[in-house]
């Protein structure tokens, strides 16, 4: 049996005592080994909530569920509550955004100087096996993000199986032929479909599943073998790319301690929210 995710678009409520909307989230249901089980993506307190009334809907109706919160602005009083009730936690995660409205990227990036031994290509030329190579090393087991690469997902995200097929951004950097370091920027929508394995080793979360827009899905380079700053030049080209296709942003997620997320600061993405996964109380 598969394992999969389905992400319902639209937000459901909870409700106090006196059936006033006190928080809502993203309906996500989840299949693994055969057995259902449900996360609440983007939970949130509704505005001007008491974060205690909230947290306490959230536990009475949803108990033993997923749950992914942001933990930044309003919502960190109400997320501390439910941190601290509950049962376990899962990823801590950053979310970064270039709204291209607010700030152009530079048109000259969709064509930049590389060394001479590199060429870019399109990832649907270069075999996920390759692909996966390369993550191992840009993964090992003391980085956040291990394990990544899975060789299934690289297969599905190259071939178009998830989110809907790469974008023009995307680009794998070659030294003759080996791969060296690649990025994949995919077209994310609400009710797309993804093996449950997909969501930490994307560099994803659960509420990415209810957004949409374009994001970087993927990015990778080989610590031994790629030049200093291919990784901000491969963003830097992605995003002018992005824009000229006439899109209105490009995003992206980082879990913390991520040592990438300062190059993405660098490179000018902006940090929009952070989200923490739990499990809460039965």
């Amino acid at each position: 049996m598969t394992d999969d995710w389905c992400a319902q678009p639209e937000r459901w409520s909870l409700h106090d005592d006196a059936g006033v909307v006190v928080a809502d989230f993203v309906q996500v249901r989840g299949l693994l080994r055969g057995h259902d089980f449900w996360w609440a993506a983007d939970l949130r307190p509704a505005p001007g909530a008491d974060p205690a009334v909230a947290a306490a809907a959230v536990r009475r109706s949803l108990p033993g569920w997923m749950a992914e919160l942001r933990v930044t602005g309003q919502e960190d009083s109400f997320a501390r509550l439910l941190l601290d009730a509950s049962l376990s936690r899962g990823r801590y995660a950053h979310h970064y955004v270039w709204d291209f409205a607010r700030r152009a990227p530079d048109p000259a990036w969709s064509e930049p100087a590389l060394p001479p031994d590199l060429t870019l290509v399109p990832p649907e030329e270069v075999s996920p096996r390759r692909l996966h190579r390369v993550h191992r090393r840009a993964y090992p087991r003391t980085h956040p993000d291990h394990p990544a690469g899975d060789f299934d997902r690289l297969t599905q995200l190259v071939g178009g199986a998830l989110f809907g097929g790469l974008l023009g951004g995307s680009a794998v950097a070659l030294r003759g032929r080996r791969p060296v370091a690649g990025i994949m920027i995919g077209q994310e929508n609400g009710d797309s479909s993804l093996a449950a394995s997909v969501l930490p080793r994307a560099g994803h979360s659960v509420a990415d599943l209810a957004l949409s827009g374009p994001a970087v899905v993927d990015i990778f380079r080989d610590p031994d073998d790629a030049p200093p700053g291919l990784g901000a030049l491969l963003l830097r080209r992605a995003l002018a790319l992005t824009a000229k296709e006439g899109e209105p942003s490009l995003s992206l997620t980082v879990t913390e301690g991520n040592p990438a997320r300062r190059v993405y600061e660098r490179t000018g993405f902006t940090h929009s929210h952070s989200t923490v996964a739990l499990r809460l109380p039965i």
